[in-house]
């Protein structure tokens, strides 16, 4: 990567830091702490007088576009946020402010009625190691449901987090020997894979099975002609076939194939399919699976194909831009630069090489370059373009 050693470009790089490290791990905390925090009863009594009594002393224009729920959800974060990080208070509230648009009361009624939570029954199931169960959140029980909003002028990224005011209970899918959950029906995977849903048409190609959800909701839709479920893990698929499939209204629709997804791909021909949604990674956390399906869906032209997450996976690789960005101006300027990320594991060492060779020709003439480069949409477009292997 090239800087030009220009004063805007300096004045970019510092104003960028200047906020960016602060904002970032404060996001950390909200995303690590938060989402994994409850409230106690008693204290959720306490947090909701003083709710009701901020709201009151707000004006009609607020209170139509906010709920009492929002302001005390808002109130729990910052209060959790600032016992971490006692004396930001100003900071805080300005990262509260672009959270808050962000944070969600879910509807109960939309979930019970999503027509996979209410049709596809999941008690005493079991096959191999795996069984059906429910789980249970608690009222005002924090988590992410959609991948991070993206600021564009701070190039930071603000986690949508939400709860429900009372207890739900969502299906799921355990494994037996270690009694952890492998994957779940929650509001994460309702909105992530919403996206892939309103896209599948024809003949769908859908690359991991799990719960069998995309499957479920895709079939439903008159466009969608046939699925084809493409799973290596045998106690997943007969657990699919014999105690989620069956119960189905278009089961005649799918087929399910045993098979590694990375060499099924390469077997077919483009146009096989009209529409492939590729999930076979457990979260953001899990990229290498990732770029091993992006890099053999190259040569598609014809199959329309979405990747479960990716813009979550581009907003983590921003990360590695920005270090990029600030090596090649400590570089440049002589700097010395201590290492955010002093004992990096294999995989961060993956990304930061992939990143580094993918940047290795980029040019940052103006401070928009900067803006260009640690937009997520723009790596993907960036990673698309190249022939690099992660």
């Amino acid at each position: 990567m090239k800087l030009a050693n220009t004063k805007r470009i300096k004045e970019k790089i510092m104003e960028i830091a200047q906020t960016k490290q602060a904002l970032d791990m404060i996001n950390a905390i909200a995303t690590n702490e938060v989402s994994n925090s409850t409230i106690d009863p008693e204290m959720l009594q306490v947090m909701w007088k003083h709710s009701e009594e901020y709201y009151s002393k707000m004006d009609d224009s607020f209170r139509e576009k906010h709920t009492v729920e929002q302001v005390m959800v808002r109130l729990y974060m910052e209060s959790l946020i600032e016992s971490l990080l006692p004396g930001q208070s100003k900071l805080i509230s300005f990262f509260g402010d672009l959270l808050y648009p962000e944070c969600k009361i879910f509807d109960i009624d939309e979930f019970k009625n999503n027509p996979y939570i209410k049709n596809i029954d999941f008690h005493n199931k079991k096959q191999g190691n795996y069984e059906l169960c429910y789980q249970t959140y608690q009222p005002f029980e924090f988590s992410i449901y959609d991948i991070p909003k993206h600021i564009d002028k701070l190039h930071i990224d603000i986690p949508r987090m939400g709860c429900f005011k009372e207890e739900f209970e969502y299906p799921g899918i355990r494994q037996i020997d270690n009694e952890r959950t492998w994957m779940s029906v929650t509001p994460n995977e309702v909105y992530t894979v919403q996206p892939a849903i309103d896209n599948a048409k024809g003949k769908v190609l859908t690359l991991g099975c799990g719960m069998g959800y995309f499957a479920y909701m895709a079939s439903l839709k008159d466009e969608v002609e046939s699925i084809t479920i493409i799973e290596l893990e045998q106690d997943v698929i007969d657990l699919f076939e014999n105690s989620i499939l069956p119960q189905f209204e278009n089961k005649d629709k799918i087929t399910v194939i045993k098979a590694d997804a990375i060499e099924f791909m390469k077997d077919i021909n483009d146009g096989d399919y009209d529409y492939n949604f590729a999930d076979i990674w457990i979260g953001i956390d899990h990229i290498e699976p990732y770029f091993a399906v992006k890099e053999v869906c190259r040569r598609f032209r014809k199959t329309k194909i979405d990747y479960w997450m990716e813009e979550a996976f581009a907003t983590l690789l921003t990360y590695n831009v920005w270090n990029e960005i600030i090596k090649s101006f400590s570089k440049m300027n002589n700097y010395e630069v201590t290492n955010p990320n002093p004992d990096p594991s294999e995989d961060d060492l993956r990304k930061e090489n992939y990143i580094h060779r993918l940047l290795k020709n980029a040019e940052i003439n103006k401070p928009e370059d900067i803006d260009y480069y640690l937009t997520p949409k723009n790596i993907i477009k960036l990673i698309n373009k190249t022939k690099l292997v992660f």
